[in-house]
């Protein structure tokens, strides 16, 4: 019997010792976890942080944001752009154009746009106009000239240029007038050339012609000369254009000193025109 007691003792006290130390383990555990999960970091005022505590911000006004209140946003307009100024195109002279016509295209006067084009520059012709010339349009009006100091004797470089056609009086409304202008190089059978010129109505030059006194006669084709237009009569051969007409010779006709007849249809005498050297 007391063999048995024995052997009981034996077997329940380290049973009973393990389960207190089990006991022993768990709760210093689940003390140690329990220390851990009640550890909450708040955020504190500090010089750094540049926040104040809430304690110390004011209350917020009536009709601010987030009260409900609608906010009204005010802002502050500038004076109204103003429109960019009127400026004058520029047109580039295309084959066949003369005065007359440029002048209805922009729905301006030929007054106007030979003043501007003087006014802008003083060496303008109007009695002659190149392909690409450069034309100032006064669709906005004949610029105003831009004041200057008295004229001093400081030379200018000017251009080469033509000198310009006198006209004593101005042709009355109807009457034709044209004229010969020159004669470019004469005796150059590759560039020489008769310069007619129209300073009274638009008139038909078909059946009207030049000549000298050796019996060299030009007849012009069917062409309409307008207003302040011109046409050039080459001696040699080529393509006739809107500006420019071909005699078809293979000979130079004018020399210096010799005399260009100008006659209509109705072989009247409208010009005379004595060859100059150029």
């Amino acid at each position: 019997m007391t063999r048995q007691r024995s052997a009981i003792v034996l077997v329940l006290v380290p049973a009973l010792v393990s389960v207190l130390v089990t006991l022993l383990v768990l709760t210093i555990s689940n003390r140690q976890r329990g220390t851990q999960e009640r550890v909450i970091l708040l955020p504190t005022y500090s010089s750094t942080a540049q926040i104040p505590p809430r304690d110390t911000l004011p209350p917020p006004e009536s009709g601010s944001v987030g009260d409900g209140q609608p906010v009204v946003v005010v802002t502050e307009e500038g004076p109204p752009a103003a429109s960019p100024p009127c400026e004058n195109p520029i047109h580039s002279v295309d084959s066949g154009e003369v005065l007359g016509t440029i002048a209805d295209s922009y729905q301006v006067s030929i007054e106007d746009l030979i003043a501007t084009n003087l006014q802008l520059a003083p060496e303008f012709n109007p009695d002659f106009l190149s392909i690409g010339q450069q034309l100032v349009i006064p669709v906005c009006g004949i610029p105003e000239p831009t004041p200057t100091d008295e004229p001093t004797n400081t030379p200018v470089a000017t251009r080469n240029i033509p000198a310009p056609i006198s006209t004593a009086t101005q042709a009355p409304a109807g009457a034709i007038v044209v004229t010969i202008s020159r004669v470019l190089n004469p005796g150059d059978i590759t560039s020489e050339a008769v310069e007619i010129l129209n300073e009274g109505s638009p008139v038909d030059l078909g059946g009207w012609t030049i000549s000298d006194r050796r019996g060299h006669t030009f007849e012009f084709p069917s062409f309409r000369l307008f207003s302040g237009g011109g046409v050039t009569i080459y001696t040699g051969v080529g393509e006739n254009t809107p500006i420019d007409l071909y005699w078809g010779l293979d000979e130079a006709v004018w020399s210096v000193g010799e005399t260009v007849t100008l006659r209509d249809d109705s072989n009247d005498l409208q010009d005379e025109f004595t060859v100059e050297q150029n």
